[in-house]
C-alpha cells in the first residue's frame, strides 16, 4: 500500500511546488513561456526618443487587453522608433494578435509604454529594422556588406501612443 501512496504524494508535492513557482513569477513571461498582464509602471507621456530601451536586454510585449497575453522578445530601438522582431513570425501567435489588434503594452525595464504595434511590409524599412537589430546584438558594428534579411523573421514598429 505503501508503494501506491507514495507516487501519489509526489504527484501532490510536484503540482504543488509547480503552483507555488508559478504565483511567484506572476503575470509576467518568463523566458519563452508566455504571460498576462505585464506588471510595472505605466508611462502614459509619448516617447519620441527610444534610445534608452537600449540599456535592456530584453523587452516584454502585452497584446489583446481584454485577455492579456504577453511574451518576452528583443526590440531594437533606433532613436524615434523602435521595432519589436519575431523570428518566424508566421508561427507564433503574438503575431497574429499584434496584427489582428495593434493596441499593445510594451514593458522596457520595469516601465510599461502603450504602444501601436505595425508590421513592417515595406522592404526598405524591414531592411532598416534588420540593421537596427544588427547593431543591438553587435554593440553598434557596422554589417557586413554581405547582409541578408532573414525572410522568416517579422518586424514590428512600435508607436508610442
Amino acid at each position: 500500500m505503501n508503494a501506491r501512496i507514495a507516487p501519489m504524494q509526489r504527484g501532490r508535492v510536484l503540482a504543488l511546488g509547480l503552483a507555488a513557482g508559478f504565483a511567484l513569477l506572476g503575470s509576467d513571461p518568463c523566458g519563452p513561456l508566455p504571460g498576462s498582464e505585464l506588471s510595472g509602471e505605466v508611462v502614459t507621456e509619448p516617447v519620441g526618443d527610444w534610445s534608452f530601451a537600449a540599456e535592456v536586454r530584453h523587452c516584454q510585449v502585452e497584446l489583446q487587453p481584454e485577455e492579456p497575453y504577453s511574451v518576452t522578445t528583443y526590440c531594437y530601438p533606433d532613436g524615434a522608433v523602435i521595432y519589436v522582431p519575431a523570428i518566424m513570425g508566421d508561427d507564433k501567435r503574438w503575431t497574429k494578435l499584434a496584427v489582428e489588434n495593434p493596441q499593445a503594452r510594451l514593458r522596457v525595464g520595469e516601465r510599461i509604454y502603450p504602444v501601436t504595434l505595425e508590421r513592417v511590409l515595406d522592404p526598405e524599412e524591414r531592411r532598416e529594422a534588420a540593421l537596427a537589430g544588427h547593431r543591438r546584438r553587435h554593440e553598434g558594428d557596422v554589417p557586413p556588406e554581405d547582409f541578408e534579411l532573414d525572410d522568416d523573421t517579422w518586424y514590428f514598429r512600435a508607436t508610442s501612443r
